[in-house]
């Protein structure tokens, strides 16, 4: 065992993944060279870079923090029964310390910090590579892009939001590769966290080209994205605003009857995607499994009663939670169809995720969509309320039939905005980090949830514990709550 994090020290060239339904056993088989070797070619270089990418791919990763954050969040839940035993530890609200390597705290801990390992041996050996200089630096600006989003699911999911507390216990900030012997980071602040995030961000922003036009890999308008995430999460509302004006510049909003089509193929207003091929996915471990409703997959999320009576009958995003009832019946039908409502263990079947056989199911990570409603969140902080009603109005004016420009100011332009995300970006994984980034108390009553349950703004079980495995090695400090 090493003295340091759960970091690898070798540099992912390519990995394939499979999934096995309903089954705790997932195979991941690995195709991994030495960190030094990994950057001896152009060909090799590029191969790492992809590798990056495949990182954020198995199964209980990034596919699994969206999920987490939508089962906590309240919108949606985890069925009672023959739900195999995924994500009910997460409904619940019952992770600890010790929950062992099956444990998502634990996953999504080491495979973060896997992921920012190897970008850490990307910016160390990129330079010294046999590779021009101009993508060099292009290369540089996506491996340190790559690490700010994997440091922010990190802060996010193990720190108190930075609203709550900039100057609280973050996470380790791991710079440069360590070796086994290398003394472990302590944890940073949140604010310290985040200023290592817009530094790296800042950097690809100045040094990316702006002829990446790929959406499966880092291109400008993702790095300004991200930073309108990370600016709205600070409520630095004027930086939000702006950023993300620049990040949807270039992917328009498509017509309503796109958002009827599963989600699980890229559409021009995808700035950012993960990638699945048919010989390269999680299988029956995918984001679209858990939220399926036919029993293909696992089918064990469900909506709550009372989220859906946010959407209007002129809602065309209503129809995410038609589904085929010859289908639910007898296993027969076509997936897409969409013929009624139908409430089936504990909530409200949904429809937003196709999960098809051929598993090649990509998954949108940022959309033009959530860049509008940062934009009006933003704007309706900073008192612009007309800026923020025609910023919400271009994602309303999409989805509903006959949509008016808000005319709310105040506190019920702000609740409408917060609405709207909860009906725009649902299994998305937004809700719970929504929630707790706002200071709002989280409440699941009975009508709604089989674990009832209420957090306060601040509260201990608001975040993940440290793996004790990783405490036992690197003597870091516990989450409050968790000791």
């Amino acid at each position: 065992m090493k003295k340091n994090l759960y970091i690898t020290y070798m540099l992912a060239a390519g990995l394939a993944f499979s999934g096995c339904k309903k089954s705790y056993l997932d195979t991941f088989p690995a195709v991994s060279i030495e960190s030094s070797g990994a950057f001896s070619s152009p060909s090799r270089v590029n191969a790492a870079m992809i590798g990056l990418y495949d990182l954020m791919q198995p199964s209980q990763f990034t596919n699994h923090i969206f999920l987490t954050a939508d089962v906590k969040g309240g919108d949606e839940l985890i069925v009672l029964a023959g739900n195999y035993n995924r994500f009910v530890t997460e409904y619940q609200f019952t992770e600890v310390a010790n929950g062992g390597t099956g444990a998502l705290s634990f996953i999504f801990w080491k495979r973060a910090f896997e992921m920012i390992s190897s970008c850490n041996q990307a910016i160390t050996n990129i330079p010294k590579a046999p590779i021009a200089e101009d993508v060099k630096t292009d290369y540089l600006a996506e491996a340190r892009t790559l690490r700010a989003w994997a440091n922010h699911q990190l802060v996010r999911l193990y720190a108190q939001p930075y609203a709550v507390n900039p100057d609280g216990v973050g996470i380790p900030k791991v710079d440069k590769p360590l070796k086994a012997d290398d003394p472990t980071p302590t944890r940073s602040s949140v604010k310290d966290i985040y200023a290592f995030m817009l530094d790296d961000l800042k950097f690809a922003e100045q040094s990316l080209s702006n002829k990446r036009t790929n959406s499966y890999r880092i291109t400008l308008n993702a790095v300004y994205a991200l930073q309108a995430r990370l600016y709205l999460d600070m409520g630095k509302w004027a930086e939000a605003s702006a950023y993300a004006k620049k990040a949807r510049a270039g992917f328009p909003l498509e017509p309503g009857t796109t958002l009827l089509k599963g989600f699980v193929d890229k559409t021009p207003e995808w700035i950012w995607g993960l990638n699945y091929r048919t010989d390269d996915n999680t299988g029956f471990l995918m984001l679209a499994s858990f939220q399926e409703p036919y029993d293909i997959g696992y089918s064990t999320f469900r909506a709550s009663k009372s989220f859906l009576t946010l959407f209007a009958d002129n809602d065309i995003r209503k129809k995410q939670f038609y589904v085929n009832v010859g289908k639910v019946a007898n296993g027969k039908g076509d997936a897409l169809q969409r013929d009624d409502i139908v409430f089936s263990r504990d909530g409200y079947l949904m429809n937003k995720f196709y999960y098809r056989s051929t598993l090649d199911l990509d998954m949108p990570l940022i959309r033009s969509a959530e860049m509008y409603l940062v934009e009006a969140e933003a704007e309706s902080e900073l008192n612009n309320d007309a800026a923020a009603q025609t910023a919400l109005f271009e994602v309303q004016k999409r989805a509903i039939t006959g949509a008016v420009k808000s005319v709310n100011t105040g506190d019920a332009l702000k609740t409408e905005i917060e609405n709207e995300r909860r009906k725009e970006l649902f299994g998305e994984g937004f809700r719970f980090f929504d929630i707790i980034r706002r200071k709002k108390t989280l409440t699941r009553d009975a009508a709604d949830h089989w674990k009832p349950i209420v957090l306060q703004p601040n509260d201990t079980h608001n975040v993940l514990p440290i793996p004790q495995r990783e405490l036992d090695i690197s003597h870091l400090e516990q989450n409050k709550g968790y000791n």
